[in-house]
């Protein structure tokens, strides 16, 4: 019976202490085990006390650990390697401590490379790329899951959707692709990350989020004029000018082309085809020299 009661104090000890409980008869707890904070373990009123590691090695001052006064105990700041169990040694008598250390809320962010981040165009495509920034003071090893959530729910690799993931020491980065966009992609996206770790001395996971909003709109229509220049005449020069107004926010500028009576017009010995892009717009010159009497026909510009 007076073993079981010694195992109960001992357990009791320790879950007040990890639950917010800042002193004991013996130990006392100032701050909280919140990783890149100060925290102060005091061993009892003796003059000389040592802390020990669970496996029995004596903890020394090393920069982040400061061991003070001969009985405190300072973590500054607390990493999460710091967790574990501490014993403070006091004359003939030793007392248990359990540090369980708290991971800080991570930093998150989000981005796109679309040229308006909240309108873009039906039939274009788009990168919305997630950041996580882990703390550095979590300097022991953990997972990062991250989920994407559109207007239908959880995004996956389709036939439109990619997501890949690039994850180092201590950034994570997830980007989804969508391509082609659709008007009904339009909605609210969002990147939840969720950090989790396998070490028993650090409490349970993390989750932390970012929003995204996207307004797909119906591609407008192109804008195309035609002319043409030089004369008519069989035996000269004669050129046709298609003009196409590049859409305001696409960096791709819209395929121009000529048919002669519903079919392509193709370069061939007198007859010369150029595309430019300049000013905003997509230029396409069909140039004929000479002029011959079998081009005559009806000539149509398609973008």
């Amino acid at each position: 019976m007076d073993f079981q009661f010694r195992l109960f104090h001992i357990f009791l000890l320790t879950f007040l202490l990890c639950h917010g409980v800042i002193s004991s008869s013996n130990i006392t707890v100032i701050g909280n085990p919140v990783a890149g904070q100060v925290y102060t373990l005091l061993c009892g009123n003796a003059t000389n006390a040592t802390w020990k590691y669970s496996n029995g090695t004596t903890v020394v001052s090393n920069g982040k650990i400061i061991v003070s006064n001969n009985r405190n105990l300072t973590f500054n700041p607390l990493l999460t390697s710091h967790g574990g169990n501490y014993t403070c040694l006091s004359g003939n008598t030793s007392n248990n401590i359990t540090v369980i250390v708290q991971i800080p809320q991570p930093e998150t962010t989000i981005s796109s490379n679309a040229i308006s981040t909240t309108m873009v165009y039906s039939g274009t495509s788009i990168q919305m790329i997630c950041t996580v920034h882990i703390p550095s003071v979590v300097d022991t090893p953990v997972v990062v899951n991250t989920l994407w959530i559109g207007p239908q729910g959880l995004i996956t690799n389709g036939s439109r959707t990619n997501v890949t993931t690039v994850q180092t020491i201590l950034v994570n980065s997830t980007t989804l692709h969508i391509s082609p966009l659709n008007i009904s992609d339009s909605g609210m996206y969002q990147c939840v990350a969720n950090i989790s770790s396998n070490n028993v001395y650090i409490k349970a996971s993390r989750n932390s989020s970012a929003n995204f909003p996207l307004f797909v709109q119906a591609l407008p229509p192109l804008v195309v004029t035609t002319s043409s220049y030089d004369s008519s005449i069989a035996g000269s020069v004669y050129s046709l000018v298609c003009t196409v107004k590049v859409v305001d926010g696409l960096v791709v500028a819209p395929d121009v082309g000529w048919m002669k009576d519903s079919r392509p017009l193709v370069n061939g010995s007198n007859i010369t085809t150029r595309r430019t892009v300049s000013g905003g717009n997509s230029t396409l010159n069909a140039t004929f020299s000479p002029l011959l009497t079998s081009h005559g026909g009806q000539y149509t510009c398609i973008a």
